[in-house]
């Protein structure tokens, strides 16, 4: 239950939370649904073409055919000839997609008697709305012969939509309920009628055609009256075409008209019968599609539903619309709480986002239109608010640790001058007990061998005995330098610090966590994360050099740890080779044994001054005179360095009367300065050199600042 609690604390899944609810709730508004749109524009004009549907032939009325018939409307005459050419070819559906409600002559009666009479003639009228008043069928024809030709738009005035069924008006002349596109649908299938289902759902044959809500998919409140479904459009050129003038003149090959379904309609731009589609934004010149073509993708939807089994749209339920946004929302928040780099971050949002895409588009090709825009959002805005968190608690942690720094520097101060006061002579250092095998500290961690000791402590692998799987870490055993009463409490007071300051450095997986710190016995005890791996000192070795690319890649493997260090404005005060360890997971260096604790214990250096922590060839002047500053760890990453690139130990450099570093041998009656010893290249001497200057002023102020040098200079190392 505790874990079920923090689990739903967390950041991501709050924040989450909250750009679900808020997104789903903007969506719901409406807000989104014109990009919604566009995207489903997008999504069909990058889907696959089909090939041209072979069922179906539109025979257009053009603009040569206007220009060579001079008429407009076609005549009767026209009309019969043009149907008694194409019946002759024995076509199984002639669907007319132009208006006959008022008489064109010459032969206007004998068009209408050869509507009436044929059984596989369609013609169309169209319901009145709020701008066009119904127009009528031909005289005489039959409810079954006529099918309406009304479409529905979207607010951008685009056909995303096939209306199938309507209720007619009573009074209305056009009275038929089936489109156009339905009833030539229909006929052309012959024996597979139409039907309600229980569920009050069109069924053709096996295939159920599922109402379109007011808000499937990206609508939201759209007019979903009369019987709709989303079209799922073939492509922009669905079907082949021929002209009447072809027709009439005999000069179209009878096989594309023998048993297929003919469409008779205007593809003349003069005449106006175009319309806005989803390919209309990617054509040239915005171009539309003719009537008689969206007619004819109509058909060819219902066709290849009821036929070819091809899937109609579907769409989530609210519920799932929900759980879809929250998931992306999800996503955005776990990497913007895993990932804390900027480019990094931005980085892998965008693989998220590209994902998103692409997993939305496969969804499309198999059918389904579920929301695009809503989960990006949502995936952005949790995103943000999970970096905007991490960034008030990363403000808030520098407030608290820079507190305790302040609290820090104090009490080290006050242990200095208990150190130093005389009449403390009494108080005798008492030996740091060594613990044996098996020993139990804190009734919880096993000993299993020592690692390492000096004048500070020493330090243990041990068991964690509490936790499963007993998990290896790592005691440090410190022991006060005196055992009055008025040191232990300094003492005391600066190892609480110290340890508050380890805990929220471990937040870095370069550093290790600290598990625990407790007193026991006037004692004190550090249980630090086990980093399997070996120190830098066995790479680091006297008389042995390491290549100029390999200490580069050192140099910025360690920057980026002191980076993070610092901008807590902590000083590691103690980086050596010992206190780096090569990590055997993955080859990175790891930053261990920060030194202020180490104050407990008084530290010597080889004149038997007493010191501030630090290690002999690796602390720059102003530490040893105990005023270390954040650029100090520079010096000793910068002593790492010469010490890797001339195998000579840091101890043996000296300094000059000039303050450069130097080395005196056997085999040099006069001292040398360090980058002059061998052929090291002169760029990566002057960034080392810089590093350990003698004048911390003089010095690196960052590790940042050392970074863009190395990175702008010495790329062509790598």
């Amino acid at each position: 239950m505790f874990v079920l609690r923090s689990f739903f604390k967390q950041p991501a899944i709050i924040s989450s939370a909250i750009a679900t609810v808020l997104l789903f709730g903007i969506q719901r508004l409406g807000m989104l649904e014109p990009i919604e749109l566009k995207v489903f524009d997008q999504m069909i004009q990058i889907r696959g073409n089909l090939v041209r549907d072979p069922r179906i032939l539109v025979v257009a009325v053009t603009e040569k055919d206007l220009q060579k018939l001079q008429k407009w409307p076609l005549s009767g005459e026209i009309l019969d000839n043009l149907f008694t050419k194409l019946e002759q070819y024995q076509p199984r559906v002639i669907g007319l997609d132009i208006f006959r409600d008022l008489r064109v002559e010459p032969g206007h009666d004998k068009l209408l008697q050869h509507i009436q009479k044929s059984d596989r003639i369609i013609s169309v009228c169209q319901h009145s709305d709020s701008a066009n008043p119904p127009i009528s069928p031909p005289a005489g024809t039959q409810p079954e012969q006529v099918g309406f030709s009304d479409v529905v738009g979207d607010k951008d005035d685009i056909i995303r939509r096939n209306l199938l069924l309507i209720k007619p008006e009573s009074t209305s002349p056009c009275a038929t309920p089936y489109s156009f596109g339905l009833q030539v649908a229909l006929h052309y299938l012959g024996n597979i009628q139409a039907k309600f289902s229980a569920n009050k759902e069109l069924q053709i044959g096996n295939t159920i055609f599922k109402r379109l809500q007011n808000d499937s998919g990206g609508y939201q409140k759209v007019d979903a009256g009369g019987y709709q479904i989303l079209l799922n459009y073939r492509s922009a050129n669905p079907v082949k075409q021929v002209t009447v003038s072809e027709v009439l003149a005999n000069q179209i090959n009878p096989a594309l008209i023998k048993d297929k379904i003919v469409l008779i309609g205007s593809s003349a731009p003069s005449l106006k019968d175009i319309f806005n589609t989803p390919y209309s934004a990617n054509l040239q010149d915005n171009q539309k599609m003719p009537g008689v073509v969206l007619q004819a993708q109509m058909v060819s939807q219902i066709l290849s539903a009821v036929v070819n089994k091809q899937p109609l749209f579907w769409f989530f339920p609210e519920w799932g619309e929900v759980v879809w946004i929250w998931v992306w929302s999800l996503a955005g928040g776990f990497i913007a709480w895993r990932i804390q780099h900027p480019l990094r971050l931005t980085l892998a949002s965008g693989v998220i986002i590209v994902l998103l895409l692409g997993t939305n588009y496969i969804i499309f090709t198999q059918a389904g239109w579920i929301p695009v825009v809503s989960p990006t959002l949502g995936l952005l805005v949790a995103t943000a608010s999970v970096v905007a968190y991490n960034a008030f608690c990363y403000k808030r942690e520098q407030e608290k640790i820079a507190r305790q720094i302040q609290e820090q520097e104090r009490t080290i101060k006050l242990l200095q001058a208990l150190l130093q006061e005389d009449g403390n002579t009494d108080n005798e250092t008492i030996a740091i007990p060594r613990f044996q095998k098996d020993a139990l500290l804190n009734q919880r961690y096993k000993v299993i061998e020592p690692l390492g000791s000096g004048g500070f402590g020493k330090t243990y692998l041990a068991e964690d005995t509490q936790r499963p799987g007993n998990p290896q870490c790592v005691v440090k055993h410190l022991q006060p330098a005196r055992q009055d009463k008025e040191f232990l409490d300094v003492a005391r007071r600066l190892f609480k610090t110290e340890g508050e300051i380890l805990e929220l450095l471990g937040k870095s997986d370069r550093i290790p966590q600290l598990l625990a710190y407790f007193e026991e016995n006037q004692q004190f005890y550090l249980v630090q994360q086990f980093i399997p791996g070996h120190s830098l000192s066995e790479e680091i070795k006297s008389g042995k050099r390491l290549s100029e690319a390999k200490v580069l890649e050192l140099l910025q493997d360690v920057l980026q740890v002191l980076v993070f260090v610092h901008s807590h404005h902590v000083i590691h005060r103690d980086i050596k080779p010992a206190n780096l360890i090569r990590r055997q997971q993955d080859n990175r260096l790891v930053l261990i044994d920060f030194g202020a604790v180490k104050q407990i214990q008084s530290q010597q250096i080889e004149d038997n001054q007493s010191i501030a922590i630090g290690t002999a060839g690796y602390a720059p002047p102003e530490q040893l005179l105990g005023h270390p500053r954040l650029n100090s760890d520079l010096y000793a990453l910068g002593m790492i360095g010469i010490e890797a690139l001339t195998g000579i130990p840091g101890r043996q450099f000296q300094r000059n009367p000039h303050g450069e570093l130097v080395f005196k041998s056997d085999s040099h009656t006069d001292a040398v300065i360090w980058y002059k010893l061998d052929n090291i290249n002169e760029k990566l001497a002057t960034i080392l050199d810089k590093m350990v200057a003698y004048d911390f002023i003089q010095r690196y102020q960052s590790a940042s600042e050392v970074l863009q040098s190395l990175e702008k200079v010495l790329l062509p190392l790598m």
